[in-house]
């Protein structure tokens, strides 16, 4: 004769089930963070940390020059309707203005920026600036998104350096 089941059987099964839904998530959230993570947070990253002291140094030294940068983006006054501004980008012109310690304007530079996605990668791009005059260096950027853009502004004359990062943003 068969004997019938007790009641309750089946609650260790809604254990096993809520363990197996831990499981599963856990493998779906492990495979997202691999494939959108590729591991590399800064580049060269040993070269740069046997270089700490000397960037240090830079850094007081550059500190010490006083340099001051103000970066601006102007859009392209004559840019084409929304929809061709769309599939050509923001076009503009990136101007940093360059002063010593006493606001005397800065001559003799060789200056280029990056400017950078901070949300999104791919999509850094490089601009050459030229001397405009006044402390002024200009150069045409076409940024294909519209918002928040890190500007790295690198300057050199000599054997003086000097960087600065801005956050302008693109319309």
């Amino acid at each position: 004769m068969r004997r019938a089941r007790a009641d309750g059987w089946w609650y260790p099964w809604i254990f096993v089930l809520g363990m197996l839904v831990v499981i599963a998530v856990n493998i779906v959230l492990i495979t997202s963070a691999i494939d959108t993570f590729p591991g590399l947070d800064t580049e060269d990253a040993y070269q740069k940390g046997l270089a700490y002291n000397q960037t240090i140094a830079a850094a007081r030294a550059q500190e010490a020059r006083g340099w001051q940068a103000d970066v601006r983006y102007a859009p392209r006054a004559d840019a084409a309707s929304a929809a061709g501004r769309e599939a050509a980008g923001h076009e503009g012109e990136l101007v940093v203005t360059l002063r010593d310690k006493a606001g005397e304007p800065l001559y003799g530079l060789d200056v280029d920026a990056a400017l950078i996605r901070p949300t999104r990668s791919g999509l850094d791009t490089r601009v050459s600036l030229q001397p405009a005059g006044n402390g002024e260096y200009r150069g045409e950027a076409i940024l294909p998104l519209p918002g928040q853009w890190d500007v790295r502004v690198f300057a050199r004359r000599g054997n003086e350096d000097f960087q600065a990062t801005r956050r302008i943003m693109v319309q």
